[in-house]
């Protein structure tokens, strides 16, 4: 049911903008590296970019595709996602539907979501489901929000917040960070951050923090898309 409510929800807003003419408002390619900075959880390496369709001022699809080298464990993972937005003046709300696959494992996740702007700050939030498609009852909940504002027209700061829950049916991650952007050129930043990652397993536990850097250039508008990035990979500063 909830992804026939998924699906319905972005076919329904593709429908609506179908009689407008499609422009391309944005986009971006991403090349990033975190790292847990007290354990021997590892590496991630992630190539990702994206794109936004505006079938009219009210209206657009962004498609986001990327792929992850998670080092230590020698795996690599793909992700491929689709948002429908709904856009007014200063805020934008979205509905969500990807797949993530790594090794022999594919996790579905779909949900909705919602952004803000006033001035130089920005507030997106996500809130939606996870599961292992070879798995029954290996499904979760995903949920996360972030909020930045511009210090001056080089630097950028943001905070996030996310959470996954029962990750294969087992695992729950919380992830919390605070990072800074710095504006090379007139599409290119850098960026930065450092953050904290409680890991739940069964009755174990632990909070490692975590590292990551990577550089961004944004093609179009300049954010490049409406949304972030989903899903279960995304979301994993190391494995």
């Amino acid at each position: 049911m909830k992804k026939i409510i998924a699906t319905s929800a972005l076919t329904s807003l593709l429908l609506t903008g179908a009689a407008y003419a499609v422009e391309v408002t944005g986009g971006y390619v991403d090349l990033g590296y975190s790292t847990f900075t007290d354990s021997d959880l590892g590496d991630v390496y992630n190539l990702n970019g994206a794109g936004e369709l505006a079938f009219s001022r009210a209206f657009s699809l962004q498609l986001d595709a990327g792929g992850y080298r998670f080092e230590d464990e020698d795996y690599n993972g793909t992700n491929v996602t689709l948002h429908a937005n709904l856009h007014t003046q200063t805020a934008s709300f979205g509905a969500f539907y990807g797949q993530d696959h790594i090794e022999d494992e594919t996790f579905q996740f779909y949900g909705v979501e919602a952004g803000f702007g006033a001035g130089p700050a920005q507030i997106e939030g996500y809130l939606g489901f996870q599961d292992l498609k070879e798995a029954s009852g290996a499904d979760g909940a995903i949920l996360g929000f972030s909020a930045g504002g511009a210090v001056n027209d080089k630097w950028t700061v943001i905070g996030k917040y996310d959470y996954l829950n029962d990750i294969e049916g087992a695992l729950d991650v919380s992830a919390f960070s605070i990072g800074a952007t710095y504006n090379v050129g007139t599409n290119a930043q850098v960026y930065g951050e450092f953050g904290a990652a409680h890991l739940s397993i069964g009755s174990g536990s632990s909070t490692e923090p975590f590292l990551g850097a990577g550089v961004r250039i944004n093609l179009g508008n300049e954010r490049g898309t409406t949304f972030g990035r989903r899903g279960v990979l995304d979301k994993l500063p190391g494995l």
